[in-house]
């Protein structure tokens, strides 16, 4: 990720004004869809499990009792599973990590005029911990997914001078990313030469809420991945999604 500094960029009351109103927008949207989806999915599931139940009854195929029993055992089936009805939100749980002996180090001042710290506008979860610190901010219409401007970058991009304003405290999945080796963003890291086709479909343009597409991913998963018509729906390195 790019190397950043400690000074983040005050910006005007106005800019802030509009980072804000942008947020409560997408928040109050997550919000509305979410919960009129998991209304309308509950409320169609009644009817059909409560008449279905009726019918069993009447015609002595089944007891009150035999029916609270076996809800229970598929109730506990699909906690198991994680196929429970949930509000959407994701966070990330890293596993231990490990010294990688094939991270490449990037120095990402010399790339800069050429990749325009396009990183930035990768997306992934937070962690729990990372959310908690109330240091990194996370998107209001996508919990807990970094929060990123319209332009497509992360909210701690100052686009001014081109560093990471929260470096020191950036997320764990920054810290281990590097992009040598990143198909998605060059085709030729040692030329730079970007690859304009991926980036131009999957990382341009405004962010709405949607489901995840652009995430931090290893390097060596990338070449199987990029082949298909996916837009790279998988985990960050050592890392799982929980939701």
């Amino acid at each position: 990720m790019a190397v950043g500094n400690s000074n983040g960029g005050a910006g005007g009351a106005q800019t802030q004004f509009v980072q804000l109103e942008r947020q409560i927008e997408r928040g109050n949207l997550f919000t509305h869809t979410a919960l009129s989806d998991n209304a309308e999915r509950i409320h169609e599931a009644e009817s059909f499990l409560y008449g279905l139940i009726d019918v069993l009854v009447e015609k002595g195929l089944a007891t009150p009792e035999e029916v609270f029993e076996a809800a229970s055992k598929v109730r506990g089936e699909m906690d198991a599973k994680g196929e429970t009805l949930g509000p959407g939100v994701a966070l990330r749980v890293d596993s231990k990590r490990e010294a990688r002996g094939d991270f490449v180090e990037v120095n990402c001042a010399e790339r800069m005029h050429v990749c325009k710290a396009v990183c930035c506008k990768l997306n992934f979860a937070l962690s729990a911990e990372e959310v908690e610190s109330g240091k990194v901010k996370w998107d209001l219409g996508r919990p807990y997914f970094i929060r990123r401007e319209a332009s497509g970058h992360c909210t701690h991009y100052d686009a001014g001078n081109g560093c990471c304003s929260i470096y020191e405290d950036r997320p764990a999945v920054c810290r281990g990313y590097s992009c040598a080796g990143d198909k998605r963003i060059w085709k030729d890291f040692e030329k730079m030469q970007l690859n304009d086709e991926w980036l131009g479909e999957h990382l341009s343009g405004e962010t709405v809420p949607r489901l995840a597409s652009a995430m931090l991913m290893r390097p060596e998963k990338i070449e199987s991945d990029t082949d298909s018509d996916d837009d790279a729906e998988v985990e960050p390195p050592n890392a799982r999604l929980i939701s």
